[in-house]
């Protein structure tokens, strides 16, 4: 048995929910993939880079740096 998360996810907020549910959660993205301004291929990069720096430890900021997939998803769905 696994929680499910699901609906209105974007690869912003996975620090979080790997924060709540540890790594035993399944994560369902639609928008969050599909909506991301260099397409859905890129948005599928953006989710597994995201995932990749909660694993690590590392901020998404940081690790945006070097990753442009990851850069793009934060400057849709992170306003300022």
């Amino acid at each position: 048995m696994f929680p499910v998360a699901s609906g209105g996810l974007a690869p912003t907020m996975i620090p979080d929910l790997y924060s709540i549910f540890g790594k035993d959660v399944i994560m369902q993205f639609g928008g969050g993939i599909h909506a991301h301004p260099m397409g859905t291929a890129a948005g599928a990069a953006a989710c597994r880079q995201a995932l990749e720096a909660s694993l690590e430890g590392v901020t998404l900021q940081e690790y945006a740096k070097s990753h442009k997939e990851l850069e793009v998803a934060l400057g849709k769905w992170l306003k300022k």
